[in-house]
């Protein structure tokens, strides 16, 4: 997640002496080290940064990181029944039966907050521009028409766009596992915003007895979905829960990012480790840590032979399904995401992980501000997180790629897909990692 310009901005009143130490920094003299080695991946042309962010970034760490969690602390956008009331005829939920009896899918659709546009034009650019720029000439009209109505849609009061039902969308996935013996078990992966009526359906399947975040970047809903189910145990990576209790959540009961028991930094002391996860599972549901993925931490999540997956994939892998939906939809939903796509996702908008955002490339650049010092966790200096990650996730690939192990993937950003199609999509998104593919 990126933090906004706003929230940092905001952050950064807290330490008047911030201004101060840049300006320091920017006036000492360079020490004379060795040239450093050339990364093994190239990240294109460097881009210029906010002066809030170059400020914060100056900073030292101790100073600088209770900033950052506090500039990307939880923050749930509002949707339909936030701004029409419970009674709105707009539903922001869309369930699917995935598989009976045991698996759920609900995609909720919320109103995207101005200060995501904000921060990508404060980095990227004017992404219209850039979106005009970079879609093929059969679709270069079709992206006149989105910007157009998304600058209609911006003039639009917040009642108004509520009753279009919101620009963005998010999947949560519920599976029913048997936990202690009971066979109504609930298990929620990257919830979503939770309602009375969501609550209420939910208990109808069972009892919430796990809530798994699958990604450290999606946690504006993890906090109200602890409060919810007060009972489950929650799931987690570190940097998730850092800012996750900065708004008053519970401490989460494991942090699957601590490997072993031994190796927990003390300020963990007492919480479970990704181990002490699986073992409470029971053998229900098996748990992939993609290591290296300093940006999201991403955890696949293996139930009834179906992987859930969150901020790996970004891109639908059913070309039918582009064509008739990305390509051809009307609604403001499509437009923002035709946007999206071709301002920040494509060979033109980047050099590698064409099928990424382009902010989802440059957070693994270790020579970037961003990543170096405006994440909770940065890569390694050398580069060579690209290299763990790739070998993170040919290891989950491989045991994947079994017979008889995963039958359907379930993306949170995309839609259904069989397990070659996500295989392949995977290989084809993060092969750059070590220039070598991922698929063995």
């Amino acid at each position: 997640m990126i933090p906004s310009t706003s929230s940092l901005a905001a952050a950064l009143q807290t330490v008047a002496i911030g201004a101060i130490v840049y300006f320091w920094m920017r006036r000492r003299k360079s020490k004379p080290n060795e040239k450093a080695k050339p990364l093994h991946v190239d990240y294109g042309e460097a881009i210029s940064f906010p002066f809030p962010m170059k400020v914060i970034g100056s900073l030292p760490e101790w100073i600088r990181i209770p900033l950052m969690v506090k500039g990307s602390k939880p923050s749930p956008p509002r949707d339909s029944i936030d701004i029409l009331g419970q009674d709105s005829e707009v539903d922001p939920y869309e369930k699917k039966l995935i598989l009976p009896g045991k698996i759920w899918r609900v995609r909720y659709s919320y109103l995207m907050s101005p200060e995501f546009k904000k921060a990508m034009e404060s980095l990227f650019g004017n992404v219209n521009a850039a979106a005009i720029t970079n879609a093929p000439d059969h679709l270069k009209e079709t992206l006149e028409k989105d910007i157009a109505a998304a600058e209609m849609y911006e003039t639009m009061s917040e009642k108004e766009r509520a009753e279009q039902g919101g620009d963005s969308k998010q999947d949560m996935f519920i599976a029913k596992i048997n936990i202690d013996g009971d066979a109504n078990a609930l298990l929620i992966y990257n919830p979503v915003r939770l309602h009375p009526q969501m609550i209420d359906w939910i208990n109808t399947l069972g009892e919430v007895k796990f809530i798994v975040s699958g990604s450290s970047s999606h946690t504006n809903f993890l906090p109200d979905a602890a409060k919810q189910f007060p009972n489950a145990k929650i799931i987690c990576a570190s940097a998730a829960d850092l800012k996750c209790q900065g708004v008053g959540m519970r401490p989460a009961d494991f942090l699957y990012d601590n490997v072993v028991r031994d190796e927990v930094p003390k300020r963990y002391s007492g919480r479970g480790t990704f181990e002490d996860a699986l073992e409470a599972l029971q053998g229900q549901a098996r748990l992939f840590h993609i290591r290296g993925d300093v940006c999201t931490q991403a955890l696949f999540l293996l139930v009834h032979k179906h992987l859930f997956e969150v901020d790996l994939l970004y891109v639908n892998s059913d070309e039918k399904l582009r064509e008739t939906e990305f390509e051809s939809g009307t609604s403001i939903q499509h437009s923002s995401h035709r946007i999206f796509h071709y301002s920040l996702i494509t060979k033109n908008a980047h050099p590698i992980g064409y099928l990424l955002p382009k902010y989802r490339c440059l957070m693994m650049d270790p020579t970037s501000l961003l990543a170096s010092k405006l994440m909770i966790d940065a890569p390694n200096a050398d580069g060579s997180s690209c290299v763990i990650m790739a070998e993170s996730l040919r290891s989950a690939l491989k045991t994947l790629s079994q017979d008889g192990v995963c039958d359907q993937v379930l993306s949170s950003h995309t839609h259904e897909m069989s397990r070659e199609c996500f295989c392949q999509k995977l290989n084809e998104t993060w092969g750059w990692l070590d220039g070598t593919s991922l698929l063995e």
